[in-house]
């Protein structure tokens, strides 16, 4: 059985007719020429011609997919940030905002954590923050106008933002 399907991969024509009288070999090649697809799937990705195949695409496959994805949109996003960096005139300023921009994170974060550590204004901060948050969804997220309000602020500052008007 082995030989007749390896035969098969490599003639197919020729697999039938060594197959000969037994009904068993026969049946089982004839199968698998009529199960067989005709033509090759021009497409890159594996998981459509597994798909083609009728099969499902095996776990190793589904994750070279989402990682050719991945790829194409981080070389998408590098090619934006590189058009964007050619037209900025002063590359200095922006070098030094994006610089300034990092120690002020860093140093941020640095002066939370110190407070964090104080026993009483830790607790006291995670209290403010959770009422903040309750504030809030209820001002801008339970009723369908405050959503549409809070919606318009967004695209007013995006559009400050990136110089639109």
């Amino acid at each position: 059985m082995a030989t007749t399907m390896l035969s098969l991969r490599a003639n197919p024509i020729g697999a039938v007719r060594s197959a000969g009288s037994r009904p068993s070999a026969r049946r089982t090649v004839c199968a698998a020429l009529t199960s067989r697809q005709t033509g090759p799937v021009t497409t890159g990705s594996r998981n459509v011609r597994a798909r083609a195949y009728g099969r499902e695409p095996t776990p190793a496959e589904k994750t070279e997919e989402k990682t050719d994805e991945i790829l194409e949109k981080a070389n998408e996003y590098l090619e934006t940030i590189s058009e964007k960096w050619e037209e900025t005139e002063e590359k200095p300023a922006v070098v030094a905002i994006a610089l300034a921009a990092f120690v002020g994170v860093w140093a941020t974060s640095g002066i939370i954590d110190r407070i964090d550590k104080l026993p009483v204004i830790g607790g006291v901060l995670e209290l403010v923050g959770l009422l903040v948050t309750g504030w809030f969804v209820y001002r801008y997220l339970i009723f369908g106008p405050d959503r549409e309000e809070l919606k318009g602020n967004l695209q007013q500052f995006v559009k400050k933002v990136t110089g639109e008007r």
